[in-house]
């Protein structure tokens, strides 16, 4: 059974408040070897729980970071039986080790993204939730969220 483990170090991300509606922020963490960009006046930091990767976003948003050992199964696989379990999953594309997926959860869109490393082995992903009222706030975030998911050369060196 493939594992999930949750990215406990995110709590540098919740500490990380404070930008305007145009300031991103860029969280690292060395012991997972993810970063990803975020505004980070999207965050309620007062409803997340950064020690499991889980972070509350404003207007009823939730955004989930995760680091997965795939336990020799195909991505899409994985993920169909993790992540997107619950979602009705409408769009998929996964090229040159990654992966993107969007679907619905009732009247929350779902959107994610997961990058593969250790020759396939490991994926790094960001799965984010916000309901269909809140698209034109969410929508050119998402686009942002996934096209600055990157795995650090670090975790690549260290598979």
């Amino acid at each position: 059974m493939a594992r999930t483990v949750f990215l406990g170090a995110a709590f540098a991300l919740a500490m990380l408040g404070g930008a305007s509606a145009q300031e991103w922020q860029t969280y690292r963490s060395k012991q997972f070897g993810i970063q990803i960009a975020y505004p980070g006046d999207l965050v309620d930091y007062s409803q997340s729980r950064p020690a499991r990767g889980e972070f509350a976003l404003r207007n009823g948003g939730r955004l989930v970071l995760t680091k997965s050992d795939l336990g020799g199964q195909r991505l899409s696989d994985f993920l169909n039986g993790t992540l997107l379990k619950d979602v009705d999953v409408t769009y998929t594309r996964q090229k040159n080790g990654w992966m993107a997926y969007s679907g619905y959860v009732g009247d929350h869109i779902v959107y994610g993204r997961s990058q593969l490393s250790c020759g396939g082995r490991t994926a790094h992903s960001f799965l984010i939730r916000y309901p269909v009222r809140e698209r034109a706030v969410y929508d050119p975030i998402v686009e942002r969220l996934s096209h600055s998911l990157r795995v650090e050369r670090a975790a690549l060196r260290a598979c």
